[in-house]
């Protein structure tokens, strides 16, 4: 990923939450990861039930506001972080390829506290091909 910080990095970091939005966006039916997405999640995370399981965890134990995310690191690792506030992976040279808003004004309305819940049923909406996108996005 040499070179990797791009305009279109710029563009991310500046406008992260509509990113991610479109991690939402018209997706969903499909609750299993597809696509070479899936071939990472088993190679990293041993399968997807696992992965599922700790990037719950990591948006649960986030203290207060914040996100929860699989990146891409700058030596082409895969792992599930986190951030709080508005911060982003980007700003650790990470490119984001996933990431979940643990803020309360995402899930308080339907979840109140219930954040592991509201992580739980987040699977439901998630667009498996725009996260295939920014996979394919994070290689160039």
């Amino acid at each position: 990923m040499k070179g990797w910080f791009t305009k279109t990095h710029a563009t991310l970091s500046f406008n992260i939450k509509a990113e991610v939005k479109k991690i939402v966006e018209c997706g969903g039916r499909n609750i299993q990861s597809t696509g070479a997405i899936a071939d990472i999640i088993n190679d990293n995370f041993s399968d997807f039930e696992t992965f599922k399981q700790r990037f719950n965890d990591a948006g649960a134990k986030q203290f207060g506001s914040g996100w929860v995310w699989l990146v891409r690191t700058p030596n082409n690792k895969f792992e599930i972080t986190s951030t709080p506030n508005q911060n982003n992976p980007i700003t650790s040279n990470s490119f984001p390829i996933m990431g979940n808003d643990v803020w309360e004004h995402a899930y308080y309305l339907k979840y109140q506290n219930r954040r592991p819940e509201y992580l739980k049923q987040w699977w439901n909406i998630v667009n498996w091909n725009e996260i295939n996108k920014r996979l394919q996005m994070s290689i160039h």
